[in-house]
C-alpha cells in the first residue's frame, strides 16, 4: 500500500473549523478559524477613511491599538457593496504576517469540515480556494472558502521582487531534492522564484497526494526535505506530515510546514506529529534559514 492510499481514511477525518458568514449578499463565504484573531463589532472601533485608489480597501480601523486595513469582500468578489453601516462585524484576521479586517454583514456559524468535504475549485476562479456545503436554516447551502493569498495580492500586500532578488547571493549548500506541496498559484509563483534564486533542486506539487506519490519514486538518499502547505485538496499538509512521520522508511525526512495558519494550537499539533519547522507564508528569510539548517 502506498503512502497516499494508506492515508486516505485519516485524511477524511482531518477536520477544519470554518467561520461561515454573509458579506453584503446572500452568497455564503468562509474562512479557516485558525486565521482569525477576533470578531469585532464594527461600531465598537474607530474607522477612518484613507485616500486610496484600491476600492477593495474601505478604510483603516484601530483594533487593539493597531491600524488595521479594512477589506470589502463584496467589491473584491464583484458583488454590489452595501452601505458601510450594514457591515456590522469585522473579522480580524492574520495570515502571511499581515493583519486585515474583513467586513461582514452577518456571522452564520462555525462549522467543521473534513478535507474530503472541501472540494477544490474547478471553475478557474482564482478568488476561490475550496467550495463546500453548510447548513443554513436546516438547508444545505453552497459555501465558498475564498483565496486569502489572492486577496492579499489584490490589496497590495505582495512579496516584492527585491525580497527575492537578495537570495541570489545566498545559494543553499546541497543539490538534494526538495519536494514542495502548495495549491495556491500565487504562493507557488513566489516559491518558484525563491527556489530558483537559492539554486535549489526542487519539485512542486498541487496537493499532498501528488507529493506522497512522488516521494515513493525517489531514492531516499536523494531527498533533502519536504515543504508543505496545510490547506490543500485531496490530501492536506497535516496528512502529508502524518504519513511521512509515521512511516519508518520516511520518518527521517525533515518537514517544513509553510502556512498562513500561524497559531499556537496549529504549531503544537504539528510538533506532536513530528514536524521540524513551521514558517508563515512569504516569510522567505525564515524559510531560507530553516532550509539551511535542515538540508
Amino acid at each position: 500500500m502506498n503512502l497516499s492510499t494508506q492515508n486516505q481514511n485519516t485524511t477524511e477525518n482531518t477536520r477544519h473549523q470554518l467561520a461561515v458568514f454573509y458579506t453584503g449578499t446572500k452568497n455564503i463565504y468562509a474562512i479557516n478559524i485558525a486565521k482569525i484573531k477576533a470578531f469585532i463589532i464594527a461600531q465598537d472601533v474607530s474607522i477612518n477613511d484613507v485616500p486610496n485608489d484600491n476600492m477593495i480597501i474601505s478604510g483603516i480601523a484601530t483594533i487593539r491599538g493597531e491600524p488595521i486595513t479594512l477589506v470589502n469582500l463584496d467589491i473584491w468578489l464583484g458583488n454590489k457593496p452595501r452601505p458601510m453601516e450594514e457591515y456590522k462585524l469585522i473579522i480580524y484576521c492574520e495570515f502571511n504576517r499581515r493583519k486585515i479586517g474583513i467586513l461582514v454583514t452577518q456571522m452564520l456559524d462555525i462549522v467543521e469540515k473534513t478535507t474530503k468535504e472541501l472540494k477544490y475549485s474547478q471553475d478557474e476562479n482564482i478568488k476561490t480556494s475550496f467550495t463546500t456545503y453548510v447548513k443554513v436554516n436546516n438547508k444545505d447551502e453552497y459555501c465558498v472558502v475564498f483565496n486569502a493569498e489572492q486577496l492579499l495580492q489584490d490589496i497590495g500586500f505582495r512579496c516584492d521582487k527585491d525580497d527575492i532578488d537578495k537570495f541570489h547571493a545566498m545559494p543553499i549548500k546541497s543539490n538534494k531534492l526538495i519536494l514542495v506541496a502548495e495549491d495556491s498559484q500565487i504562493a507557488r509563483d513566489i516559491l518558484i522564484d525563491f527556489f530558483d534564486a537559492i539554486n535549489a533542486n526542487y519539485e512542486m506539487f498541487n496537493n499532498g497526494k501528488e507529493l506522497l506519490d512522488r516521494l515513493q519514486q525517489i531514492d531516499l538518499d536523494n531527498i533533502a526535505l519536504v515543504i508543505t502547505d496545510l490547506e490543500m485538496p485531496i490530501i492536506d499538509g497535516y496528512e502529508v506530515s502524518k504519513a511521512i512521520k509515521s512511516n519508518q522508511l520516511y520518518n527521517h525526512i525533515p518537514i517544513i510546514v509553510n502556512s498562513s495558519m500561524a497559531t499556537d494550537s496549529v504549531t503544537k499539533e504539528l510538533q506532536k506529529i513530528g514536524v521540524e519547522k513551521f514558517v508563515e507564508k512569504t516569510d522567505l528569510d525564515t524559510l531560507h534559514t530553516y532550509i539551511d539548517i535542515l538540508i
